[in-house]
């Protein structure tokens, strides 16, 4: 490649980084319009070296963000979510994560897992996981955000160990969230986690209605 040519890529690439926020992701696909995926990668590299980047992945870089107690981590959540915006795919948290953002586990996961309509695979983030799990469209085909995240997170529990502070913590994710499509979207939930649902909304329209 032309040096002038490279120079000119490098420089644009470079003003793309500096301009950005701390924690920005940046994809060597992102700049493949700009000339071939090796260059970028080079060029991304030298960035690493310079101490402008911090490699994360394989071909995901990100740009470090430093508090007055140092280096602060990226959130894997939002490194998902950017993976998810490049592949244009949809993600959603199953397990252990569903269940920690619903409040129903208060064991923060080491590694996230997701379902996706797009392809199965792991992504290493130094010694941390995501989890990437090809699921089907109709895991997807809720309205609102509760439900889908309620129906991940109650399968991970499972119906024996719905209690007393897990009724409580429901609550709260419903009451937090407002999605006004939840209703609507209890459909798609199994039998047992609608009963579940509907009890909590019941109770909490009973308790609405008292003067």
């Amino acid at each position: 490649m032309n040096t002038a040519i490279r120079g000119n890529i490098k420089s644009t690439v470079l003003e793309k980084i500096v301009e950005s926020q701390p924690h920005s992701v940046f994809f060597i696909a992102d700049y493949t319009d700009l000339g071939a995926a090796e260059t970028i990668r080079k060029i991304l590299f030298e960035a690493t070296l310079r101490g402008i980047l911090e490699k994360a992945a394989h071909g995901i870089y990100v740009k470090p963000k430093v508090s007055r107690f140092g280096k602060v981590p990226i959130p894997l959540e939002k490194l998902a979510k950017e993976i998810a915006e490049r592949d244009k795919c949809r993600i959603l948290p199953t397990g252990s994560t569903a269940a920690n953002l619903i409040g129903l586990s208060t064991q923060v996961p080491m590694n996230l897992s997701y379902i996706t309509t797009g392809s199965t695979r792991t992504v290493e983030i130094g010694n941390r996981k995501i989890f990437f799990r090809h699921a089907s469209p109709k895991n997807f085909a809720a309205k609102g955000t509760a439900m889908p995240l309620l129906i991940q997170g109650l399968r991970e529990i499972s119906e024996e160990n719905i209690a007393g502070a897990e009724f409580e913590a429901i609550r709260r994710f419903i009451e937090k969230q407002q999605d006004p499509y939840l209703q609507e979207d209890l459909r798609l939930a199994p039998i047992w986690i609608q009963r579940i649902i509907k009890k909590i909304l019941q109770n909490e329209t009973l308790a609405t209605a008292k003067p």
